[in-house]
């Protein structure tokens, strides 16, 4: 591997994108190259740096989710839904100036697809 295909793997590298094989591919050239062993040590701390950063980060005030919601799907008039934990399925109706939108999710362990907007 050259330096440079190494410097263009070591940010992956710090994000956790790299496939298993081109990890190894890229730590057998950093174990023997001073100079990409010093991009890898520094990407690392600065990639450290930014999750630190991101997670002090305060999240959005309460209900400002709901306000969105309410916004561009209408306030929510309906939710129905049907199913467990594992499997589901959801409908909701909500109420703007210009209709009654109606939208339909699928729950497939706790994650919603959704499937119908009207």
């Amino acid at each position: 591997m050259t330096c440079d295909t190494a410097r263009e793997m070591i940010p992956l590298y710090a994000a956790g994108s790299l496939s298993e094989d081109d990890g190894a591919e890229l730590i057998a050239h950093v174990v023997g190259c001073e100079v990409c062993q010093g991009d890898l040590v520094e990407t690392m701390r600065l990639a450290r740096e930014v999750r630190r950063a991101f997670a002090q980060v305060p999240g959005p005030a309460r209900g400002t989710w709901i306000s969105v919601a309410a916004r561009t799907l209408g306030t929510p008039v309906l939710r129905v839904e049907l199913g467990s934990e594992l499997a589901g399925l959801s409908l909701d109706v909500g109420a703007t100036k210009t209709g009654l939108p109606i939208r339909g999710s699928l729950s497939i362990l706790g994650r919603e697809v959704p499937v119908l907007r009207i």
